[in-house]
């Protein structure tokens, strides 16, 4: 691995782990305990996100307040990008819990340092795609308040997939409520 030089050789001996994970993360569901630990976090990571976007009056409760007329369209959030990028940036790209616990390692802290490293990729990655791939987002993504949103939200995400034993669902579910409420209800 170290002395290869040919970068296509060790792209194609990351890509099957990445894909491998990817579809663990998909196939992973709570416990029952488990769900009501991502409950919890889901509810705590909602209303934090909540008082401080109206804190910081990057949305107005009261004058922002338009809830869709579709009510099946916040599910979409579920979806994309909630489901999508958790699968991706939880999913594939951290060490799935079990496989942790079955190397051997007495502690999910392993786990800690790169699941931050991954948030803060994460992150970042929202004013990168607003300059690259998706500018209409770049009022929005590039907003300091809007990071800090992010921060909470996907910090939430990864205390749910990583509690859930490594379920993007329940990663996708904290993810997706606050997204759903800030997108499609307060515009």
């Amino acid at each position: 691995w170290y002395g290869t030089t040919n970068y296509s050789v060790r792209a194609m001996m990351v890509l099957p782990l990445l894909a491998q994970r990817a579809v663990l993360s998909l196939t992973t569901f709570p416990t029952v305990t488990g769900w009501y630990q991502v409950a919890g976090i889901t509810l705590a990571t909602t209303v934090s996100a909540g008082l401080v976007a109206a804190g910081t009056g990057f949305v107005d409760p009261m004058r922002d307040w338009d809830p869709p007329t579709n009510p099946l369209k916040p599910l979409s959030a579920l979806v994309f990008p909630s489901l999508f990028e958790e699968v991706l940036w939880r999913g594939a790209l951290l060490p799935h819990p079990s496989a942790i616990i079955t190397s051997g390692s007495k502690s999910l802290l392993v786990l800690l340092p790169w699941a931050c490293g991954v948030l803060v990729v994460h992150v970042l990655m929202h004013p990168v795609a607003a300059v690259t791939i998706w500018p209409r987002g770049r009022a929005v993504f590039g907003d300091a308040r809007f990071l800090v949103l992010a921060t909470l939200v996907l910090g939430g995400a990864t205390a749910s997939y990583i509690v859930s034993g490594g379920s993007a669902w329940a990663a996708a579910l904290t993810h997706g409520i606050p997204v759903a409420l800030w997108r499609d209800c307060f515009g």
